[in-house]
């Protein structure tokens, strides 16, 4: 019997980082496939426009994590579907599902979380893995962790390499005015601790450059604390930035430095990759996967080595030549699309 496929359409309420652009792109694509998909929300959205586009249903009167244990997994279980959740979380008891995982950030790292949310991810994320149909992930690196960390079955996972939003394929009149007046490096990320934006910080002090700028683009998270110690003209904390602006920042921009302790993927690297900017990252394995020979690569957790590499990338900078038909959101879908296939028929 064919099943009715259900997308947990959760990431609606929520503000859009990385794990959430994820879930968007790959839903718009889905949205146009052959497939009779239905996307499945609480009702406190916050993206209506996306809301509609999608056609959402929503259900149920809980939010959140209750949302989705309570109201979501009967409502799926009931009308025998197989549901497809993009953003760490989903249902603890329902079989016919496929959950994606970005990342085992919190257990690698559980310095930087709180105890009541790292009990609950190490509790849920084994649980729903172990429980789903097949896992996604979004890069080789998280697929190799999942399998050392957690023992899944390497043939479990697919990897779904994130893509880069239509807004920055598009060619802007580089006539545009830019937002900061001056050179300047970027950094795109929302506040956290593994984003490492403290030594980044230090690391550019470093430079003693006065006609350079840092922009560092990204909102404070409610779970970590304000990383926002140096303000100065020279030292910008950019925040509630739209796509429109982002493009625009990524278009002028003299340098993209990406110094995160550890990621699952790093979309803001192939955004500014598609801008030609040049490429300044951590050396650690997620960011060589992306990159390979299309960055300088620095020690994170070496405030000199930060600076030096930045100051060798300003001065002769790497010109990117990364295929980037291996980060297309088209393909990612179709490969959602075989997996739905596989468990289509019950």
């Amino acid at each position: 019997m064919n099943k009715k496929i259900y997308i947990n359409a959760r990431f609606l309420t929520q503000p859009i980082t990385g794990v959430q652009r994820f879930a968007i792109e790959l839903s718009k694509e889905l949205k146009q496939s052959n497939h009779s998909i239905v996307f499945l929300s609480p009702r406190d959205i916050i993206h209506k426009e996306l809301s509609s586009e999608l056609e959402v249903k929503t259900i149920g009167f809980l939010k959140g994590h209750l949302w989705e244990q309570l109201e979501l997994q009967p409502f799926v279980f009931f009308n025998k579907g197989l549901l497809i959740s993009f953003c760490n979380t989903a249902p603890l008891f329902l079989k016919d599902q496929i959950v994606t995982v970005h990342d085992l950030c919190f257990r690698i790292y559980p310095q930087w979380f709180s105890k009541p949310f790292s009990l609950f991810y190490n509790f849920m994320i084994p649980k729903i893995c172990n429980n789903s149909k097949a896992i996604i992930t979004v890069s080789e690196t998280s697929k190799n962790e999942l399998h050392h960390e957690l023992g899944i079955p390497l043939h479990k996972v697919s990897v779904i390499y994130n893509g880069v939003a239509d807004i920055f394929k598009k060619n802007i009149d580089v006539s545009m005015d830019p937002l900061v007046v001056g050179d300047y490096i970027l950094t795109v990320s929302s506040h956290h601790p593994r984003k490492n934006f403290t030594r980044l910080v230090e690391a550019f002090k470093l430079l003693n450059n006065k006609n350079l700028k840092l922009c560092i683009v990204g909102n404070m998270h409610k779970n970590f604390k304000d990383t926002r110690k140096e303000i100065n003209d020279n030292i910008l904390y950019l925040n509630n930035i739209s796509d429109a602006e982002l493009l625009n920042y990524y278009k002028h921009a003299k340098l993209f430095v990406f110094p995160s302790v550890y990621e699952g993927f790093g979309i803001p690297i192939i955004e500014a990759m598609q801008f030609d900017v040049p490429v300044c990252v951590s050396d650690i394995p997620v960011f060589n996967e992306i990159c390979i020979d299309n960055a300088i690569y620095f020690n994170p957790l070496l405030v000199e080595d930060i600076s030096s590499k930045i100051k060798k990338c300003l001065s002769n900078p790497i010109k990117s030549s990364v295929d980037f038909t291996k980060f297309n959101w088209r393909n990612g879908a179709q490969k959602i699309i075989e997996l739905i296939n596989i468990n289509y028929v019950k």
